[in-house]
């Protein structure tokens, strides 16, 4: 994994993702460009993931900037080293405009099909960049070939997911397509 390109569906954009491995460590980088509300609007963050958790999150949203970061265990804390209870328990972060943050909880563990896992994750919501910490559930529904099918769940929607071998979306219908 080097460079990904998606389609944004549901408002017209894309996205485009760089990722570096450094052994167990994974620093993302991505610029996302989409129409929101009628008016254009770009997004980039940066990831610093350690073996998929999330131990820091940099977003800025047109020159509107957050930074929080996690000790990988479920503590969250502001760009000021200040605790963030609220989000207690989250290890994922999900930005609310990206595919890559499903990558998160699915790479983070080996599934069998059938086998489902409920995650607590830190909802980042563009373009306001207000947190949450939100319940979702992954299950594992169908291998391929070359795929592997996953079954996500919100408390206010529902989806399958497509990913490949290295568990990066192919496609979330309606939301986003993989186009490199």
């Amino acid at each position: 994994m080097n460079t990904i390109i998606w389609e944004n569906l549901e408002d017209f954009g894309c996205e485009y993702l760089q990722a570096k491995e450094r052994g167990d460590e994974l620093s993302v980088e991505s610029t996302i460009i989409l129409i929101n509300d009628g008016k254009p609007l770009k997004v980039n963050y940066k990831l610093l993931l350690e073996k998929w958790k999330t131990k820091k999150a940099t977003i800025e949203v047109d020159q509107t900037f957050l930074e929080v970061t996690s000790d990988g265990e479920g503590i969250w804390f502001d760009q000021y080293r200040r605790w963030i209870p609220e989000l207690d328990g989250a290890i994922d972060i999900d930005i609310s405009t990206t595919p890559f943050s499903n990558s998160l909880p699915i790479n983070r563990f080996d599934w069998k099909v059938g086998e489902l896992r409920d995650f607590e994750m830190v909802y980042l919501a563009i373009p306001s960049l207000q947190l949450k910490k939100v319940h979702q559930r992954y299950t594992f529904v169908e291998q391929k070939s070359h795929s592997r099918i996953f079954r996500y769940e919100s408390p206010t929607y529902q989806s399958l997911i497509t990913v490949d071998k290295e568990g990066l979306v192919i496609e979330y219908p309606d939301l986003f397509k993989r186009r490199y």
